[in-house]
């Protein structure tokens, strides 16, 4: 089980590092077609998305093929356990703080790059907390392991 956790939380972490990746870069772009803090958090917010979900499905494909496990049906079923989760949390705590912290940071004229990262690694902090008490509710309550 302990190892299991760790790759869980191995495959977020992975995720996170997409984000963290594509989203300070999404927003740098963003900033050079405009100077609205909103338009830049948007388009931050996106570019974490895009980043955290290619970068998890990778992690979490490579541990599936390296226990063995690795079929589309098992990552399906993978994936329709954590995204629900994965979706809500991120729904009403990672990108509402990612949005609302890089916005108010670009607008008291912070760097982009530095605002968009800092707003990130709070977001994720609780972003993690939530998706482990999940995973743990998921292992403990309903006896699923993924």
């Amino acid at each position: 089980m302990h190892k299991r956790i760790f790759d869980f939380n191995k495959e977020i972490l992975f995720g996170e590092f997409g984000a963290l990746i594509s989203a300070p870069i999404a927003a740098f772009i963003a900033s050079q077609f405009t100077k609205s803090a909103s338009f830049i958090s948007a388009v931050a917010v996106l570019g974490s998305l895009a980043g955290a979900s290619l970068f998890w499905i990778a992690m979490r494909a490579f541990d599936e093929k390296r226990r063995h496990e690795l079929s589309v049906n098992h990552l399906a079923t993978d994936v329709g356990y954590f995204t629900p989760a994965a979706f809500l949390t991120t729904l009403l705590f990672y990108y509402p703080t990612l949005f609302f912290l890089s916005r108010h940071m670009i607008n008291q004229d912070y760097r982009i790059v530095s605002s968009v990262m800092l707003s990130q690694i709070l977001a994720f902090s609780m972003f993690l907390i939530v998706m482990n008490l999940y995973h743990h509710y998921l292992w403990k309550i309903a006896k699923i392991d993924f």
